[in-house]
């Protein structure tokens, strides 16, 4: 039994090591995506989209797919290797890992640009009352 649980292990250990090499390079192909739509968009437009049309409209589509695609499997893989790697860490970097997450759960979840307007106004106006000597 203990032979198919260290067989699923690296397993998983090789997938994910496959899909963070594959995103790796995903970027890597956005950067040249990048690079030929900045050339599209120079003065030679008309001589580049003669000659790769489809590619300069196609490539960032494709790339988009395929960042999903790993993206999506990175995340499968981080929740299925979730309780693996719980088991294999000691406690107190369990609990330092876990503090980490909570104090980045609001970021993830994106900030209110109306809290944070407000929040710079506040110490803005505390600043500028403070050098008044208010």
């Amino acid at each position: 039994m203990t032979d198919k649980k260290a067989s699923s292990q690296a397993a998983w250990a090789l997938l994910t090591c496959g899909v963070s090499e594959s995103r790796v390079l995903a970027h890597r192909i956005r950067h040249l995506a990048d690079r030929i739509q900045e050339l599209a968009d120079s003065d030679q437009s008309e001589i580049l989209y003669q000659l790769l049309g489809d590619v300069i409209d196609g490539l960032p589509l494709q790339v988009n797919s395929l960042e999903r695609t790993l993206d999506r499997t990175s995340y499968a893989l981080s929740k299925m290797g979730q309780e693996f790697l719980k088991g294999r860490i000691s406690l107190s970097d369990r609990t330092h890992v876990e503090e980490a997450v909570r104090a980045t759960e609001g970021f993830a979840k994106g900030a209110n640009p109306q809290r944070v307007a407000n929040r710079h106004k506040t110490k803005v106006a505390r600043r500028t009352n403070k050098n008044r000597g208010v």
